[in-house]
C-alpha cells in the first residue's frame, strides 16, 4: 500500500475532508430447510425501545427513500437449494453444498476470496472485500451472469484490514486495520493518497475494527479486552466501546459504552447508527428464583444466554457489559436488563434498570459480525425496510450455535426493528460440524444479497424470487 501520511501532515497541507434459541425463551425452530424463525416461545414485549441521547448521526446523513415501500414479504420456511459455481470461481468447501433460503431464491458461488470478511460496494459497482490476516482488500467487479468477477487486490500489506466504509460521495473509503483507520482517496478503482485517521488503538482481545461513517464522522468499533472485564471501562483507552473520529483525524471520543464487541455497525433508515454486539460466554446465572443457584454457571442456562444485542447507538450510550445483562425472559424485541449477580449485584456499578432496553434479541453465541441495512439499496422492493444480519456461529457452545443470515423487519412509524428471522442458513451440518461461516451481507446494484464466508473463503451471490 501506498506510505500514508500522518493526519497532522495532511490536515497542513490539505485542511479537514468531508464521511433466540440463545434468548431465554427463543426457540431456533431448527437449524434445517424447515427452520426459519428466531421465534419467542411466549408474546414479544412492545417494540419501541426506551432511548437516551442523542442519536449517533450526522445532520447530512439521509436514506434514499422519504418512506418505505408498500412491501410485504413473509419468509416462510426455507428451503435446500443446491449451490450453483459461476465459470471461473473455485467453490472448495461449498462444492456439492446447499444453502436453505426462501422459496423460489437462488445461490451461486460467485468468487473465491481466502479469508473473506467485511465488504462494501464501491460508487464504480465493485465489491471490496477485507481478508483480516490475509492483509489484503480485494476488489472483485462483476462481468456477467454466471461468471466469476474480475478480481484484483486492491490494497495489500495491510494489518488485519476489517472494516470498509465509503463516504456518500464515494470519494473516500475508510479501512478499519488492527491498530489504526486510514482514509484513502478513491476514484476510478483505485486507491490513493492514505491518510492515518488515528493510530495505537490496542489489538488485543476484541480489538478488530469495524468502520461505518456517517457525514464526516467515522464510528469504529473497539471491544473488550476480554470475556467479562470490569477493567476495560476504566482503560485508557476506554474498552468495549463504539468510538469516533472525525475525517480530518480529530476529535476522537467514545460514542456508547459498555458495547462487549459490537463489530456490526451500519446506518438505519432514519440517520441513526445500529449496532450488533458479541455478547459475554460463562454468564453467572442472574436471577434469584431457584431455577439454579444464583451466580452458578450452568451449561444448559449458558447456552443460550446472555442473547446477542441489536440495538440503537445513541450519543453517550451505555449498553451495560459487564456489569448489566439483557434480560430475555419475556420475548425477543424491547429487552430491559439485570444486573450481574457476581459483579454488580446490588447495583452499585451501574443502574441496570436506567438504561435504554436492547432492541432486538439474537441467539446467544451466534456472532453477528455483518449488519447492512435495505432501506437505500434495490432488495427493498422485495423484503421492504430492515436489516440484514450475518452471524458467524458459535466458537465454544456444545451443541454449535449455527452461522446464518437473518432479517429483522423495519418499522418506520416507530423507527425500530422487529424480531429477527431466518434468510439463509445451511452452513452446519446436523452433528455441528461446518463447512462454512456467514460473515457480512451486502446487497449489490441488482438487489442480489452478496455473502462474505471466512471459513471457505468464499462470496455468495443469493438472489431472490
Amino acid at each position: 500500500m501506498p506510505e500514508a501520511e500522518s493526519r497532522t501532515t495532511r490536515v497542513a497541507r490539505g485542511g479537514a475532508r468531508a464521511l433466540a434459541g440463545a434468548l431465554a425463551l427463543i426457540a431456533l425452530a431448527a437449524c434445517d430447510a424447515g427452520g426459519t424463525t428466531i421465534a419467542s416461545t411466549q408474546s414479544a414485549a412492545a417494540s419501541a425501545p426506551a432511548t437516551s441521547g442523542t442519536p449517533a448521526t450526522a445532520a447530512s446523513s439521509t436514506s434514499s427513500a422519504s418512506s418505505a415501500p408498500d412491501v410485504t414479504f413473509e419468509i416462510g420456511d426455507l428451503e435446500p437449494v443446491a449451490l450453483t459455481v459461476a465459470d471461473g470461481t473455485d467453490p472448495g468447501a461449498a462444492e456439492g453444498r446447499a444453502l436453505n433460503l426462501p422459496h423460489g431464491w437462488t445461490a451461486e458461488v460467485w468468487a473465491d476470496v481466502p479469508g473473506a470478511r467485511l465488504a462494501a460496494w464501491s460508487p464504480d459497482g465493485s465489491l471490496l472485500v477485507s481478508t483480516g490476516d490475509g492483509g489484503a482488500v480485494w476488489a472483485l467487479t462483476p462481468t456477467s451472469d454466471g461468471v466469476a468477477p474480475d478480481a484484483v487486490e486492491l490494497l495489500v500489506g495491510l494489518n488485519g484490514p476489517q472494516g470498509l466504509a465509503f463516504t456518500e460521495e464515494g470519494t473516500t473509503l475508510v479501512v478499519g486495520e488492527l491498530n489504526r483507520l486510514v482514509a484513502f482517496d478513491y476514484a476510478e478503482g483505485a486507491v490513493s493518497d492514505p491518510v492515518v485517521l488515528i493510530d495505537g488503538l490496542p489489538t488485543d482481545g476484541h480489538g478488530k475494527k469495524a468502520v461505518a461513517i456517517q457525514g464526516d464522522t467515522v464510528y469504529y468499533s473497539l471491544g473488550s479486552s476480554g470475556n467479562r472485564s470490569p477493567a476495560d471501562r476504566t482503560a485508557d483507552p476506554e474498552r468495549a466501546v463504539v468510538a469516533a473520529v472525525g475525517l480530518d483525524g480529530t476529535g476522537d471520543r467514545v460514542v456508547a459504552h459498555g458495547v462487549r464487541n459490537g463489530f456490526a455497525l451500519d446506518t438505519a433508515p432514519d440517520g441513526s447508527l445500529f449496532v450488533a454486539v458479541n455478547q459475554m460466554d460463562n454468564l453467572p446465572y442472574p436471577y434469584d428464583d431457584g431455577a439454579y443457584a444464583l451466580r452458578e454457571v450452568a451449561t444448559a442456562f449458558v447456552n443460550d444466554h446472555p442473547i446477542e444485542q441489536l440495538t440503537r447507538v445513541t450519543d453517550g450510550v451505555d449498553l451495560g457489559w459487564p456489569y448489566c445483562v439483557p434480560d430475555s425472559r419475556a420475548g425477543v424485541t424491547a429487552l430491559p436488563f439485570v444486573n450481574d449477580a457476581e459483579l454488580n449485584p446490588s447495583g452499585e456499578q451501574l443502574d441496570c434498570a436506567a438504561l435504554p432496553d436492547t432492541m432486538v434479541g439474537l441467539p446467544a453465541h451466534s456472532a453477528p459480525l455483518g449488519l447492512t441495512f435495505t432501506h437505500d439499496t434495490a432488495l427493498a422492493d422485495v423484503v421492504g425496510w430492515g436489516a440484514l444480519i450475518g452471524a458467524h456461529g458459535s466458537w465454544n457452545r456444545t451443541p454449535p450455535q449455527q452461522p446464518y443470515v437473518a432479517f429483522a423487519a423495519w418499522d418506520d412509524a416507530t423507527g425500530t426493528l422487529g424480531e429477527a428471522h431466518y434468510l439463509v442458513t445451511g452452513f452446519q451440518d446436523d452433528d455441528g460440524t461446518r463447512w462454512g461461516r456467514a460473515v457480512m451481507p451486502t446487497v449489490g446494484p441488482d438487489g442480489a444479497i452478496y455473502l462474505t464466508d471466512d471459513a471457505a473463503g468464499l462470496v455468495y451471490r443469493i438472489v431472490p424470487a
